[in-house]
């Protein structure tokens, strides 16, 4: 009898350890999913939606410069991920352009003032277009082309305003992102330029505090350049490493959930 009550005793206790370390498993899963869940990296198939139609207007950041091929650009990192994990039939109409700044993106009919009239609007990749192909949401990258020109602040402000009040006139979300560091190598008005980069992002984050998504800090070193693990060697453009982090941050936005709510 005192045998079996032994065996009994030591038996419950490996029911309780057993059942305990299930109990801690299913936690640590839990924990694990929610996680993921949060920060975007799992789409379960109950919150998948229709497939999302993204407009890009932009510039050589946008276009997939710098990094060693389309698939590793940000934009091309963020089309995989709404392919993989959203719906297989997601598009993105990247529309961005080497060399562009924010006048190119004006709507079609604008007329640059006397001393921009170089940068004329491209009706085939401006916001005209871009709202002719109704997309769900336009993502707006413009880093540093515009101060590379010298633009003021004001007429950025300006371009930038104009887009967006086309596009809440046609009830289509937009994301902005911020400006980049740039070196501007042997330039003699680097340091001016570089303060209407930093000036300009703030502008940005003011204007568009919703919808604004940083791609400027972290990636700038004290002098304003591009911190050398980022830099593709140009002093302008950002690498594979630069790409990823750029998609990253586009992801951690959550663009994709708000899209399919």
């Amino acid at each position: 009898d005192l045998s079996m009550k032994v065996t009994c005793i030591e038996n419950q206790k490996k029911q309780r350890k057993e059942k305990s370390n299930y109990s801690n498993l299913f936690l640590m899963k839990y924990f694990i999913f929610c996680t993921l869940f949060i920060n975007g990296l799992v789409f379960t198939s109950s919150a998948q939606c229709d497939p999302l139609k993204i407009v890009v207007l932009g510039s050589s950041t946008s276009y997939g410069t710098g990094a060693s091929h389309q698939d590793s650009s940000y934009v091309g990192r963020y089309f995989r991920f709404l392919a993989d994990s959203v719906n297989k039939d997601c598009v993105i109409y990247n529309l961005a352009l080497s060399g562009y700044t924010s006048y190119q993106m004006q709507a079609s009919g604008f007329i640059p003032p006397k001393n921009r009239m170089r940068h004329q609007p491209d009706t085939l990749r401006n916001i005209t277009h871009a709202l002719s192909l109704h997309p769900d949401a336009i993502i707006i990258n413009f880093p540093s082309n515009d101060a590379g020109s010298n633009f003021s602040l004001q007429e950025q402000k300006d371009n930038y305003k104009r887009v967006t009040e086309l596009a809440d006139s046609a009830g289509i979300p937009y994301w902005i992102t911020s400006t980049q560091p740039r070196n501007f190598t042997r330039d003699p008005l680097a340091n001016q330029k570089k303060l209407l980069l930093t000036e300009m992002k703030t502008i940005l984050m003011e204007l568009y505090p919703e919808s604004y998504i940083d791609f400027y800090e972290g990636i700038q070193s004290k002098n304003g350049n591009i911190l050398p693990q980022y830099n593709c060697g140009d002093d302008i453009h950002l690498n594979d490493l630069g790409h990823q982090l750029l998609f990253t941050r586009l992801k951690k936005k959550g663009i994709h959930r708000l899209l399919c709510k």
